[in-house]
């Protein structure tokens, strides 16, 4: 997992209103009155902002102004689309090199090359379901692909999976995952693309769900 900096815990504070809901789009991000209310210098919340822009939460207006960008049903599916999408063209990649993927057959035998080892507990923890896209994330080698995936994780996959209601019972995500690698190891990457976007598809579900419900 990542080292995080004070400008991360900001962002993610941030991030949780926004993607709850309890923030809603327009709403003027200002540093002074953000740095009074976390308690923060504003060089951390600056760079928050500039996170929170990076990842399509805030956008920078013509007078230089930040605020919440405009969100909706509709572009939360885009984006857990995009985020599929993305991830299954790495997979694929992967799997044209030979990497393995959680393969606990494989990862016993440590002189298994280019092998992916399965991460421990993954059926008990939060953790272990981020660890399967970082675990992506770090086989790739297209720049632009590996920023939209950083930012998905720790924006989008990590609000979904931690701080919604309906995230935090991933034992059916965890099942998901599970066939998924068991698809990759048989190289059937259809069914991968299919399992994957209803993994995603149960995330976006999720973040959803989690505004509904602090709407009422």
């Amino acid at each position: 997992m990542r080292n995080k900096r004070v400008c991360d815990y900001i962002a993610e504070a941030i991030q949780n209103e926004i993607l709850s809901g309890r923030m809603s789009s327009g709403v003027p991000l200002r540093q002074e009155e953000l740095a009074d209310s976390l308690g923060y210098s504003r060089i951390p919340i600056r760079e928050a902002l500039q996170i929170l822009e990076s990842q399509g939460l805030a956008k920078r207006l013509a007078t230089r102004h930040v605020v919440v960008a405009d969100f909706s049903d509709e572009v939360i599916t885009e984006i857990y689309e995009l985020l599929s999408d993305v991830e299954i063209k790495l997979l694929k990649g992967m799997l044209q090199s030979g990497i393995c993927l959680w393969d606990k057959a494989v990862s016993d035998n440590s002189e298994q090359p280019n092998c992916v080892h399965e991460p421990s507990a993954i059926n008990e923890k939060l953790s272990a379901e981020l660890q399967f896209h970082e675990t992506i994330i770090s086989n790739s080698h297209n720049e632009y692909f590996t920023h939209i995936l950083e930012n998905g994780l720790w924006c989008y996959i990590r609000f979904a999976v931690e701080e919604t209601a309906a995230g935090r019972e991933n034992v059916r995500r965890l099942e998901l995952l599970s066939k998924i690698a068991e698809a990759y190891s048989d190289k059937d990457i259809n069914i991968v693309r299919e399992l994957l976007g209803e993994y995603f598809g149960s995330l976006c579900e999720a973040v959803i769900a989690e505004r509904e419900e602090s709407s009422r």
